[in-house]
């Protein structure tokens, strides 16, 4: 039976067992980020004297992205991860980490959803975190006054996460020397952020990024708009910045909201994100191509029609004409003529409706173009081992609404659970198909986990390659998996013509 008082480099922690796995929730990783710590990058945690009870979730940040009621355990003190293991004396285990996503400004490790049990059951060591979110974890306000603030908090929340399983993992039975970090849409671009920040190299091994933005990270341009928004919101000067840390979170919330409300005044922008500074000095691709990820293992991929989701929070350009404008906002309205002609003309790429053709340039924009240079950089290197896959399958239900593989559909596929939205999206898919997936998309974060490589039984004999500069192996997963060469080609060379221009 495990042990289930662990002592960790700073204090003793007691779990609990529940249907035969060993928990502990709500571990402090560092110093809650409040008084003098608001806006400050993550801090050692101190050291404490009595067993520290983890048997509860204790506080998330403050929710900013949807409108969603307060809650108690909504709380700027949130920085705390669970961890999840069998509850038996094996040690040495695989240590999957995964990170939440949520556009930088939602979410947290509570969520059942994000919960570890599955791949416990399948003698992996889970752990998931809280980071600070929105203006308190991702808002660059050191732009304004570098003495009072600092910028990329939430990304010096995961190194700090990381850092920490590092050094106590092995206590709890994992093995820190084979961490696998994992996540989703925001937290699958704070996984490729991580292979590209120079304090957080050799803290893993491999990493899975689903669904990640590799090119979120905004450049000076960028970030002031947005900042100057969300300082208009608070009719506040920029030498007044130093107001906001008194500000209470639903002020700040009503600010975030302002100005994601708002973004349509400059066409393709993106909600807030990282910035560049000390932790993320260059692009990632310049950055990959100086080593630093060199030797991690990586899947990276993405869904075949992200950009249905957030069309619905009119979150991408919906037409020819915000496109242009984006263009025209960003002096390459030259280039123009042949993404139209591309997108709107090709009949390989456009449809009936403009709408359609807008989501297929913003699903390439944001995810294609960045996901496959991403890998294709990665693979550059003879000590790298990248795998590549898009996910095509589309629920009956979402095929019906237009929705079809969409931004997050494959989380029920690797986490094998459901929430609500899961239940709605799922819910006239065959029993039967939904394993099917899961064998397939679980089974390969399992043994990727484990061995490094995705490739198993579970992908019924069929080899997952993988990706080179040269031939481009793309995993199709749908209910008959398959593997394409260059599926994206004339998208490639069309965007290198543009390269990343927008807002910079």
């Amino acid at each position: 039976m495990t042990e289930l008082i662990v002592k960790t480099k700073y204090g003793r922690v007691e779990g609990f067992v529940k249907d035969g796995l060993s928990r502990w929730y709500g571990i402090p990783y560092a110093k809650p980020p409040i008084n003098d710590l608001r806006f400050r990058r993550a801090v050692e945690c101190e050291p404490w004297q009595d067993i520290k009870k983890c048997t509860e979730f204790q506080n998330r940040c403050p929710q900013f992205k949807f409108p969603c009621a307060f809650s108690e355990k909504d709380q700027e003190d949130c920085l705390y991860l669970n961890i999840w293991r069998k509850n038996n004396d094996e040690k040495n285990l695989p240590v999957f980490v995964y990170i939440h996503g949520g556009y930088l400004h939602n979410g947290g490790g509570s969520i059942p959803l994000f919960h570890g049990d599955e791949y416990a059951n399948e003698d992996i060591l889970f752990v998931n975190f809280n980071y600070r979110l929105g203006p308190l974890g991702c808002y660059n306000f050191s732009i304004y006054n570098k003495e009072e603030f600092d910028s990329n908090c939430c990304l010096s929340d995961q190194v700090m996460a990381l850092k920490w399983i590092n050094e106590n993992i092995e206590a709890f039975g994992g093995n820190p020397n084979n961490i696998t970090i994992d996540g989703e849409s925001a937290g699958g671009a704070s996984v490729l952020a991580l292979m590209t920040c120079p304090t957080a190299k050799g803290l893993f091994q491999k990493a899975i990024s689903q669904s990640g933005y590799p090119d979120g990270v905004h450049y000076p341009r960028s970030n002031k708009l947005l900042m100057d928004m969300f300082l208009e919101y608070l009719n506040l000067k920029p030498e007044e910045v130093t107001k906001i840390k008194s500000l209470d979170c639903k002020t700040l919330r009503s600010a975030s909201q302002y100005v994601n409300n708002h973004l349509s005044r400059y066409p393709g922008i993106f909600w807030p994100s990282f910035v560049y500074d000390d932790l993320l000095p260059e692009d990632c691709y310049t950055t990959l191509k100086n080593g630093s990820a060199e030797g991690v293992k990586l899947i990276i991929g993405m869904n075949r029609n992200e950009s249905t989701y957030f069309n619905v929070f009119h979150e991408c350009p919906r037409n020819k004409n915000e496109i242009k404008k984006m263009f025209e906002n960003n002096n390459i309205l030259d280039k123009y003529p042949e993404f139209e002609n591309f997108y709107f003309n090709n009949p390989q790429e456009s449809s009936k409706l403009d709408y359609f053709s807008a989501l297929n340039f913003s699903t390439d924009r944001l995810f294609t173009m960045g996901c496959t240079e991403f890998a294709e950089v990665q693979s550059q290197n003879k000590n790298n081992e990248v795998w590549v896959y898009r996910f095509d399958y589309i629920p009956p239900l979402l095929k019906i609404v237009g929705l079809n593989a969409t931004h997050g559909i494959d989380l029920y596929t690797t986490f094998k659970k459901m929430d609500l939205i899961g239940y709605l999206a799922w819910t006239i898919c065959k029993p039967s198909s939904k394993r099917l997936l899961e064998n397939y998309m679980f089974g390969s974060w399992v043994q990727f986990a484990k061995t490094g490589n995705p490739n198993g039984e579970h992908l019924n004999n069929i080899i997952w390659e993988k990706y080179d500069a040269e031939h481009h192996n793309t995993f199709i997963v749908d209910k008959e998996l398959k593997l394409i060469e260059n599926p994206s080609k004339e998208k490639i060379n069309l965007w290198k013509s543009i390269k990343r221009e927008f807002y910079k």
